[in-house]
């Protein structure tokens, strides 16, 4: 299958890398100064992103300006400024990420969807919003195991690291099958369900699109 080149754009590169960096650290980045390392390169390689698509300065001042909440009150958390309002914070700030990542993840497949060639980086940025759902999942879970710690099979947030809440979502997301830990609660089951039919739907339409594009191309090319 061949892509079609156009010249600088490569803008999905970063974000990729550091969504696959963010799998392979994840396990060793200890809560505190690693996870709000982790959270800053990938909020600053989206809103690079985002920030090359045709939004308006108002649009994109706000986006910013949420990523910086986010980020800020993370930040609160996980070094332990005022231990009295953790949970509050922590709560909102995955809200906030929740949102700015799906966010991210909308203009991205919009953006997608749009391109009259298929190229090197679309599939990229098609790969990319595919982990970015499942990070959104994963921040979900994670207020739903702040709320109720017995909504899953054992604690998802044990030690204030995320790494089991993207077991979770990564193993829903893709359907594997559930082994180590399960959802209980009525909600966790439903945004467990919710997940893994958004997961499937997006694989299909991605596939069906490169697909489309590909038979587009081979039909102008005989042309």
């Amino acid at each position: 299958m061949r892509f079609a080149r156009r010249p600088g754009t490569k803008k999905y590169w970063q974000l990729l890398i550091i969504l696959v960096m963010n799998f392979l650290v994840a396990p060793f980045l200890e809560a505190g100064l690693g996870q709000v390392f982790s959270s800053f390169l990938l909020l600053y390689a989206i809103i690079l992103i985002v920030r090359s698509f045709p939004l308006s300065r108002i649009f994109l001042a706000v986006y910013v300006m949420i990523a910086v909440l986010a980020f800020s009150l993370e930040a609160m958390v996980e070094l332990g400024a005022i231990p009295s309002l953790n949970q509050v914070f922590s709560i909102t700030a995955q809200i906030i990420f929740a949102l700015y990542l799906g966010g991210a993840a909308y203009l991205i497949s919009q953006d997608i969807f749009r391109a009259p060639k298929i190229t090197g980086d679309m599939v990229r940025g098609g790969v990319s919003v595919y982990l970015l759902l499942g990070f959104v999942w994963a921040l979900f879970y994670g207020i739903i195991a702040t709320l109720d710690p017995q909504a899953f099979s054992q604690p998802l947030l044990s030690g204030g690291s995320y790494l089991d809440a993207f077991h979770f979502s990564f193993t829903t997301l893709t359907t594997l099958g559930y082994g180590d830990i399960y959802p209980v609660s009525e909600a966790a089951r439903v945004l467990a369900n919710l997940e893994a039919i958004a997961g499937q739907m997006y694989s299909t339409i991605f596939i069906a699109i490169l697909v489309g594009g590909y038979l587009s191309e081979r039909t102008n090319d005989a042309v």
